[in-house]
């Protein structure tokens, strides 16, 4: 009886570390978004500003100057990805780098939105960021890559 529940909890611990890991996503499937990233990246960087600055501009009422700093940005972190795009690291470690980037360019966008600008855009990220991807799916579905 006593070797029975050793071997009963033995193999509930073997369960409780292997079924997480055997779980995970495979390598190619994670990340649709990652895919639809890649997708993203074909359209011109001036679109990808334009969808960003249309929504924001719904949400949180751009001046004109902010559309021109945000437009400016845009292109500044365009060439900056493309320039990472082409150089040769290790994956995991241009994959840090891009991940930088983003963040170096969304600090570099709030900073040109007002507090109550940016207070807003923290209430409404997600739909933010719904919008401005499905205005840019719009534009790969329509071919216009």
């Amino acid at each position: 009886m006593k070797r029975f529940i050793t071997s009963f909890f033995l193999t509930l611990l073997i369960a409780a570390v292997v079924v997480p890991v055997v779980a995970q996503p495979q390598r190619g499937q994670r990340g649709g978004d990652r895919e639809q990233m890649r997708e993203f990246r074909d359209i011109p960087p001036e679109i990808r500003s334009e969808a960003r600055i249309a929504i924001f501009d719904e949400y949180l009422d751009l001046s004109e100057s902010q559309e021109n700093q945000i437009k400016e940005i845009d292109a500044e972190f365009a060439s900056k990805g493309d320039a990472l795009r082409e150089e040769s690291m290790i994956p995991r470690r241009k994959r840090l780098a891009a991940d930088d980037l983003r963040n170096e360019h969304q600090i570099a966008i709030h900073d040109v939105l007002t507090k109550d600008q940016y207070s807003v855009y923290l209430e409404h990220r997600e739909a933010i960021q719904y919008d401005i991807r499905q205005r840019l799916k719009t534009y790969a579905d329509n071919g216009n890559k």
